[in-house]
């Protein structure tokens, strides 16, 4: 979920230096405001247990493989009770894992477009409430607007919620598609509808169908 850039010349490197230095400032202020310094150092995330639990675990890993179970689970900078600017959680099942994301994007740093339009990897389309989601090789994702702990205005915010195949060269054949679009509409209508109060999704207890297309 990470955008790799590749400036030319010294002016663009110096908008690079300023970019990430305001984007390190950005995080750093979020993640201090939600009462990440508490973190241990293997950047896991230690104000919680089974935070993959619930809804993550019950829900989105069971619709991707069925009653395989969950065997063990690994977060990083993830608790769906408190605001942090990005987290990442991690299910493995006896034979299949998966990993959820989320990650917010504003527009001061980062072309918002990129996330609410198909791009060359897109294989399928599909909405979740007022948001759109995409399916690509190995993920699925939905691009949700909406706005940073304490600003009234998400136009110019976007959250983005992840739910990918493991390991990451592992391609979505066309039978997992569906499967993934439905796993990372629930994961979407919970961390963007419950977790984040998004007015763009609707909370995961409220679940109407989601519409996919080619």
């Amino acid at each position: 979920m990470s955008t790799v850039m590749n400036p030319r010349g010294p002016g663009a490197a110096r908008g690079l230096r300023q970019r990430l230095g305001a984007l390190a400032a950005v995080t750093a202020a979020v993640l201090f405001s939600a009462g990440c310094g508490g973190q241990g150092g293997d950047g896991v995330d230690h104000r919680s247990t089974s935070v993959c639990d619930g809804t993550l675990k019950g829900q989105v890993f069971a619709t991707l493989v069925g009653d395989d179970g969950v065997v063990s689970e690994k977060t990083s900078k993830f608790s769906p009770t408190k605001w942090t600017a990005a987290g990442r959680c991690e299910l493995y099942g006896k034979e299949d894992s998966v990993r959820i994301d989320y990650l917010w994007h504003s527009d001061d740093l980062d072309d918002l477009d990129r996330y609410r339009s198909p791009n060359a990897s897109t294989v399928k389309s599909f909405k979740v409430d007022s948001a759109v989601g995409y399916v690509e090789k190995n993920r699925a994702f939905v691009a949700i607007p909406c706005a940073f702990a304490g600003r009234s205005e998400s136009k110019h915010e976007l959250l983005e919620v992840e739910v990918a195949n493991m390991p990451p060269s592992r391609t979505l054949d066309s039978g997992q598609r569906e499967t993934f679009a439905s796993a990372a509409t629930i994961a979407a209508r919970y961390i963007g509808g419950d977790v984040f109060k998004c007015a763009a999704m609707h909370p995961a207890e409220s679940t109407p169908s989601s519409s996919a297309s080619p």
